[in-house]
């Protein structure tokens, strides 16, 4: 298991996703260097299909803005 991290969607529930990325360094480079994909990300909480792919959808939607507004940030201060 790599990279556990828990999410917290809209109606407040919590949910236990992993990284998975091949390879596992992947992990820690800049997002230039790794695109992130869904496969990438796995629910550890258990639920249903449904949710697992919206899940998914949200937790890499959300991980891409942060990674847009930091490297924004970076290059003010640069």
């Amino acid at each position: 298991m790599n990279g556990e991290s828990f999410y917290l969607d809209i109606d407040g529930v919590t949910w236990q996703y992993m990284l998975v990325t091949d390879p596992e360094a992947a992990l820690y480079w800049n997002a230039s260097s790794y695109k992130l994909k869904l496969s990438d990300i796995k629910i550890a909480t258990k639920c249903s299909p449904e949710d697992r792919k919206r899940l998914r959808r949200e937790i890499l939607k959300d991980i891409q803005e942060n990674d847009d507004e930091n490297t924004t940030q970076i290059n003010r201060v640069s």
